[in-house]
């Protein structure tokens, strides 16, 4: 199996299009159990892959049109490898230029009879965090750090890690009747961290660490369509978490400081509110809490209601490297918009159309 690439390189458009060919011909594969199903005859009519750093899993789907044997009256491949539970990869590209972008488990299989026309199959699946969706449990953890507990998780499941440390020993550390995916999710809100998986790699991370942009996209020439809106309702001028020393039981408070701009812009939604209004505060009450780790709690959650900001959503000519958790740097769209922005959602599809790539992206600064 190919790992699916997620590392910061960032590659420029003319590149792209001596590798891919000028995009001629778009080409995928699909392996499952080391078949490639092109190879065995399957046909498939359209394949969708989805990837996102939101809190569910990367999946995907696509259909099978020649699956059913109209002499025999059944559907072939269904108890072979078109079955549930086996592992797939999925590869996209161009001719003979194919780049990983899945790699999960099938977890659906839909056979469809149609009062008109051939019936079909539908097979869609999700990546490895689907196991972690399994079996709500309890648990306990002393003296450890909650990105140590994410490592022990992480290695329940066989899978590698990108864990950034989260500094802080916690006395004890519980899961009270979760799953493991719940579980992780709650801790990376908890430190205001990223988790996601991408293949066969669990991501527990600082949020959006890594600003080179994987890509930029002009409008008018790669660039297909775009929309974008600029939103404040969810915007404030300050964070402040209160909370008490575990050992000396003495209140503890902690403000937010500058947000973290992204791009050339320098306007952020708490200047705007703060010229507003200097009420426009955010008041978090907590627990025991070191002033540490009260400090990066009250600069993560300022960081975070930020990328709220600047939104939007375009499509571009399919392009495999694209996948959420990067960033991508948009041209053609005026000074203001012409900005680095972050992936949060990332969808590859191919179909009798072509390959388009489409994306739902965060910015913090006007």
């Amino acid at each position: 199996m190919a790992n699916v690439k997620f590392d910061n390189t960032s590659y420029k458009f003319d590149t792209l299009e001596a590798k891919y060919r000028n995009f001629f011909a778009p080409a995928f594969e699909v392996l499952i159990d080391g078949r490639n199903l092109i190879r065995e005859s399957v046909a498939i009519s359209s394949l969708t892959v989805d990837t996102t750093v939101e809190s569910k899993a990367d999946s995907f789907r696509f259909k099978v049109e020649n699956a059913f044997d109209p002499v025999r009256r059944q559907f072939q491949w269904v108890d072979s490898f078109l079955a549930v539970g086996k592992y797939i990869e999925i590869r996209m590209g161009y001719t003979d230029k194919l780049e990983t972008v899945f790699y999960g488990v099938i977890t659906s299989v839909a056979l469809d009879y149609p009062a008109d026309g051939n019936p079909n199959i539908t097979v869609s699946g999700m990546d490895i965090s689907f196991l972690m969706m399994k079996g709500v449990h309890s648990n306990s953890w002393k003296e450890k750090k909650e990105s140590d507990v994410v490592r022990s998780i992480a290695a329940k499941y066989g899978a590698r890690m990108k864990i950034d440390d989260t500094a802080v020993k916690k006395p004890i550390i519980e899961q009270n009747q979760m799953n493991d995916f719940q579980f992780v999710h709650a801790l990376a809100e908890a430190n205001h961290f990223d988790f996601f998986v991408v293949g066969k790699t669990l991501y527990f991370r600082k949020p959006k660490a890594s600003k080179t942009p994987v890509v930029t996209l002009m409008y008018g020439k790669n660039l297909v369509s775009y929309q974008t809106n600029v939103d404040i309702s969810n915007q404030v001028s300050q964070v402040v978490v209160r909370g008490f020393d575990v050992k000396t039981t003495k209140p503890i408070e902690a403000k937010s400081r500058s947000v973290d701009i992204i791009g050339t812009n320098s306007k952020t939604g708490k200047d705007i509110m703060r010229a507003l209004a200097d009420y426009t505060v955010e008041y978090v009450y907590t627990n025991s809490i070191t002033q540490q780790e009260a400090q990066a709690l009250a600069d993560a959650m300022l960081n975070e209601r930020a990328m709220d900001l600047v939104t939007g959503s375009g499509e571009s000519i399919g392009l495999p490297e694209i996948r959420a958790g990067r960033y991508i740097k948009l041209d053609g769209l005026g000074a203001k918009f012409n900005q680095p922005m972050y992936l949060n959602q990332v969808t590859h599809q191919i179909d009798s159309s072509g390959y388009m790539t489409s994306f739902e992206v965060g910015g913090n600064a006007i």
